[in-house]
């Protein structure tokens, strides 16, 4: 576990409760704090994506962060080769399901540090 200093807010956007709740215990197994949107919440001031581009409205949700938070790091988890809208948005990891917990430690980790440092 890679120590960063401060804990991350990471939202997560992947349709399956199953994955879902994997994802949060993998977050917060590294320290920071994972995020789920509710129906017609409002998001802002997180500092990472996990997104299956599968989940409804996963896109847009996105790309409305991204347009809020310039530089805003994606990590993208899907069963799928990548589409080309979530490539025109340059995530920073792309991680094939089924993964290990090891890749998207190192997935969420590796981009966590692109962020930081760019609000240095």
């Amino acid at each position: 576990m890679a120590d960063h200093g401060c804990v991350a807010r990471i939202l997560i956007a992947e349709p399956y409760p199953e994955v879902r709740e994997l994802l949060g215990l993998i977050v917060k197994r590294l320290g920071h704090t994972p995020v789920v949107r509710r129906a017609g919440e409002a998001l802002r001031d997180v500092d990472l994506i996990v997104a299956e581009p599968a989940a409804p409205g996963s896109l847009e949700l996105a790309q409305a962060l991204r347009a809020a938070q310039p530089g805003l790091p994606i990590v993208v988890v899907s069963f799928l080769p990548q589409p080309p809208t979530w490539t025109a948005l340059e995530p920073a990891a792309y991680v094939l399901k089924p993964f290990t917990v090891v890749q998207l430690e190192a997935a969420v980790e590796g981009a966590l540090p692109a962020r930081q440092s760019t609000a240095a």
